[in-house]
């Protein structure tokens, strides 16, 4: 039991006041990892283990829709590149060089990071990896107690290796699900094509990432998309900047799903999603750190930037998204992108008790003004007290659970010193 939380927002407006669904004065009980009630002095149940949240804000965990993890490894690097020399120079310089040990370390990282945040579930797009690299990868994700969804990417040659990791490694694991991963364009159709198909016999979305630079329209990769027949609720596009308005017309009218990605754009001055067309068309989007060009897990930063970046382009205050919207994109919206929604996303009983408890007594923090507009503007992640997913407690009290953040630290950084010196 979660009690007397001064507020709680629900992101449901039947289960509370307003477009987020707040509940003062609120209790959230969780009971065998689901989410049993949301209400005002909950009777406890015997033998329930009571955590006092007053004065703070419970909310649904962050979705983070789009993020390459074991890019923890070159954080900072490349600073000076847009997205073509930071891909030729950090990013194809570093995968193929990590040993499968070291590449457990750094997704280790990432994703601790990413929990300590706030992000309860995240959608982690992995290029081709050998089958031993991919066990420790996933075993990296798996034992940090994070709901994950594992898009792969594999060559024609090895695209047996999807079927066989998703069979072997992620169906056993109660918390992880599988997509195919795929990069839409016209010179590598036959391979959208096969991506594609294996994504319909596994029953999964496919993952592409689309048009993150203007120049990328000579590989036509929404016409790509058409021509296999992927349009539609099954596919996320990532990044998506460059639609055209045929395009917004076309992923609104199928019912495609975008993750939008605003600090990795910015960094890589690859340009600003057209969002406010997007959702006045009612697409489902949610929000990414995409990895190393994120350079931090700090998903109140990408739910601040996601907000000023319109703001700066558009002048206008009042641009879509707003501070309600934002919330929303963060968790339920996110949840709606990839399909989780009827899972996580919100504090509806019946989902899963993925959930996280922000402190706002704190010096970035105080003094109270209006709190929905602070979770936005003023957090980071040390105001995140408590993170749970699936009912566990995975940080409490500002603490990893069970975990030694500085041991986790120096072995990325001994990793990273392999890393440095074998180039």
């Amino acid at each position: 039991m979660l009690r007397n939380a001064a507020l709680a927002l629900t992101m449901d407006p039947a289960l509370g006041d307003g477009p987020l669904g707040t509940v003062p004065d609120a209790d959230v009980l969780m009971r065998d990892g689901v989410i049993a009630a949301v209400g005002k002095r909950l009777p406890t149940p015997p033998g329930t283990q009571v955590i006092d949240t007053a004065g703070q804000l419970v909310m649904p965990g962050f979705v983070d829709v789009h993020t390459h993890l074991w890019q923890s490894s070159m954080r900072g690097g490349c600073a000076d590149r847009d997205l073509f020399g930071w891909l030729a120079d950090c990013n194809r310089a570093t995968f193929s060089r990590i040993t499968p040990a070291d590449m457990y370390r750094f997704v280790r990282l990432g994703a601790l990071d990413s929990v300590q945040s706030g992000v309860t579930t995240l959608v982690d797009w992995v290029d081709a990896l050998p089958y031993d690299t991919t066990v420790q990868y996933v075993r990296a994700l798996a034992g940090t107690g994070v709901r994950f969804a594992y898009a792969m990417f594999q060559a024609e040659r090895d695209a047996s290796l999807i079927t066989r990791t998703k069979k072997e490694l992620i169906d056993p694991l109660p918390l992880a699900s599988a997509q195919v991963a795929t990069h839409a364009a016209r010179a590598i159709r036959g391979l959208n094509q096969l991506h594609w198909e294996i994504a319909r016999d596994l029953g999964v979305m496919l993952n592409s990432h689309v048009l993150e630079r203007s120049e990328q329209h000579a590989d036509d990769p929404i016409g790509t998309l058409t021509d296999i027949g992927a349009l539609g609720p099954r596919l996320l596009m990532n990044h998506a900047i460059h639609l055209t308005d045929e395009e917004i017309a076309a992923v609104a009218a199928h019912d495609v799903r975008v993750a939008h990605c605003p600090l990795s754009n910015m960094r890589l001055a690859s340009g600003i999603m057209r969002l406010p067309d997007l959702g006045r068309r009612g697409v489902k989007s949610g929000l990414g750190q995409d990895g190393g060009t994120n350079d931090s897990s700090d998903f109140f930063a990408l739910m601040k930037t996601a907000i000023g970046l319109q703001r700066a382009r558009s002048l206008d205050p009042s641009v879509f998204p707003q501070v309600h919207d934002v919330l929303r994109l963060a968790t339920l919206g996110g949840a709606e992108a990839i399909g989780m929604a009827d899972t996580v996303g919100s504090l509806n009983p019946g989902k899963r008790a993925d959930v996280i408890v922000i402190n706002p007594a704190a010096l970035n923090f105080a003094p109270r003004f209006d709190w929905i507009n602070q979770i936005v503007f003023n957090g980071r992640p040390e105001n995140v007290r408590a993170v749970f997913v699936d009912g566990r407690p995975l940080k409490l009290d500002g603490r990893l659970v069970d975990v030694d953040a500085d041991r986790v630290v120096r072995e990325a950084e001994s990793a990273a010193t392999r890393l440095r010196s074998a180039s």
